[in-house]
């Protein structure tokens, strides 16, 4: 495992905001349009489903070290295997039927009403452990930060609101926040 550098973590967060500038800006031009038909609009969060694509490529052409994946993984950098994942509020959630097999994750947390992004960590070298129990009835599985230690996060960027405005605010390697 190779840490991020400075100029990496800078260029996923540029990546994470650009394509999210892209998606607010979509939801405020599609919204009227909806209502002039009567029609109430898909929330900001079935428009954030797409964004891990977006960001992905943008990863890809902001930061040399990454290129796009193959079949399995979202991005590559070395042969380190990278996962991009977008989830609402905090925490990381995947698919349950994902296999855990050491990959790294870019997980960006954001909020609605504006769809913003409130944080961006990375999960290094996931283990299936570190994830909630296979369920029958469910289709997602959870981190549970209990189980995770932490030096596996690190917290590139938060998002802090002041005076009604975005400001992003840089955090050192940190366990949790």
């Amino acid at each position: 495992m190779t840490p991020l550098q400075a100029d990496e973590c800078d260029a996923i967060c540029d990546a994470v905001r650009s394509a999210f500038r892209k998606i607010g800006n979509l939801y405020r031009e599609i919204t009227p349009i909806f209502a002039r038909y009567g029609l109430t609009p898909p929330s900001p969060g079935v428009l954030a489903r797409n964004l891990s694509e977006e960001i992905e490529v943008a990863i890809a052409q902001h930061c040399p070290a990454f290129q796009k994946g193959g079949t399995h993984h979202d991005l590559q950098r070395g042969r380190e295997m990278w996962e991009v994942k977008i989830c609402q509020r905090s925490g990381l959630t995947i698919n349950q039927s994902a296999t855990i097999a050491g990959e790294h994750y870019v997980i960006v947390n954001y909020a609605t009403g504006p769809v913003r992004p409130t944080r961006i960590w990375v999960l290094w070298g996931a283990r299936d452990e570190w994830f909630s129990p296979r369920r029958a009835n469910a289709n997602a599985r959870a981190l549970t930060f209990r189980d995770t230690p932490g030096t596996a996060i690190q917290v590139l960027y938060r998002v802090g609101i002041q005076r009604d405005r975005e400001s992003w605010l840089p955090l050192p390697a940190e366990k949790r926040s």
